[in-house]
């Protein structure tokens, strides 16, 4: 990770291509996800169970670190381009590239090829309304109200990233880095007042939590962190000041869990101001893991670049996209046939066990499937327009 390291003034993100600490926080954020979505957990619990039970509980925050996360990287990149002549065509084709093959082969595969082969899944049963929102990334606005085709309630997710792939690159296009930091403010402010409203309208908690303008201070405070990192006064203090931003971020997470009884999801503070406060928080913690940091600050943050999460991040969309999927079309069927009554500790090993499933489907999906169109995005390289100023520099 450590090019940063070795040139303190350099800008993480854009003077290398790719930061590995971030594939580690992409592999963070879909290891609390599938746990939480694949949850079978029920009854009486020991006191060794409680540690997985709320690890399970909290796992949707791994949501909010991926809209962080995408927000930074794509503002990153979008910054680093605006002035190429390709700058909208390219951005567009590169991400339908990475986004919909995969998604669409297995919108195919649930809703033509199965009903064609009368395979007795559940997705084939869905009414036309969840499957035409599904094909058109809309189901984060349909699925509070219509509900959610069996086994796609998670893609709801990609539907809001989909619609900021559509506005956002006009927004950072339009604005240098200092001024799209006031964006991004605004944005932030935004979601606050859209879900204080949509709660005193007494609109479903489900709708707080999927539509776009609720859940854009998270994106927005991602590309926040990716915008001052490219304004050289702000990016020398934070070089300055990691110690300080991590304090900050575990502070505010305590906070945070602390006030929304452990990161409850509907609850009423989580959903008014606990999603802005845990997007700022993870917002932080992007920030320290491609920042040159020292001492026991470096030595914690030096698993993000291990291997073996670094894999997982890899694959990780794939592990998004297949988990739900196989947990309510092969898991939850096994499992209810092999164990009637589940235990605490078969919930465990099933939540374990899922997990390890959906990375080797993914991983078999990238290497054989994804790789392909993945390479044709050497196709959409952006041509910057000469002349073109130093990233770093604002216009």
């Amino acid at each position: 990770m450590r090019s940063a390291a070795a040139n303190p003034g350099a800008i993480p993100g854009a003077a290398t291509p790719h930061v590995a600490a971030l594939d580690g926080v992409r592999a963070i954020a879909i290891l609390l996800v599938i746990p939480h979505n694949v949850d079978v957990l029920t009854g009486a619990l020991n006191p060794l169970e409680y540690p997985a039970k709320l690890f399970m509980h909290t796992g949707w925050i791994g949501v909010q670190l991926f809209f962080v996360l995408s927000g930074f990287l794509i503002t990153g990149n979008l910054l680093d381009t605006r002035r190429a002549d390709n700058y909208f065509s390219a951005f567009f084709g590169r991400r339908a590239l990475r986004i919909l093959p995969l998604y669409f082969a297995v919108l195919i595969a649930a809703f033509v090829i199965a009903p064609l082969l009368a395979l007795p899944l559940g997705p084939t049963h869905a009414n036309a309304s969840q499957q035409l929102a599904l094909w058109t990334f809309l189901s984060n606005w349909t699925q509070p109200y219509w509900g959610s085709a069996d086994g796609f309630g998670h893609f709801w997710s990609l539907a809001v990233e989909e619609q900021f792939y559509l506005l956002w690159p006009l927004a950072v296009w339009s604005a240098s880095p200092r001024r799209l930091l006031a964006v991004c403010a605004a944005a932030t402010v935004g979601a606050l007042a859209t879900r204080a409203a949509l709660a005193a309208a007494q609109f479903p908690h489900e709708a707080l939590y999927m539509f776009t303008p609720c859940r854009m201070d998270a994106l927005a405070l991602g590309a926040a962190a990716a915008a001052l990192l490219r304004i050289p006064q702000a990016h020398a203090w934070l070089c300055r000041s990691t110690r300080g931003i991590a304090l900050a971020a575990v502070t505010m997470l305590v906070a945070v869990a602390a006030g929304t009884d452990l990161f409850a999801v509907y609850d009423p503070a989580s959903q008014l101001f606990g999603y802005t406060f845990l997007a700022l928080a993870f917002a932080l913690s992007v920030l320290l893991a491609v920042l040159p940091t020292r001492g026991i600050l470096a030595r914690a943050l030096r698993p993000l670049s291990f291997a073996p999460l670094r894999l997982i991040g890899r694959y990780s969309y794939g592990m998004y996209v297949f988990h739900l999927p196989l947990h309510v079309f092969v898991g939850l069927p096994l499992l209810h046939r092999l164990m009637p009554q589940i235990t605490p500790a078969a919930a465990i090993v099933y939540a374990a066990a899922m997990t390890i499933a959906s990375f080797a489907v993914a991983a078999i999906s990238y290497e054989l499937f994804e790789r392909h169109f993945l390479r044709l995005k050497s196709r959409l390289a952006y041509k910057i327009l000469p002349p073109s100023k130093a990233i770093g520099t604002e216009s």
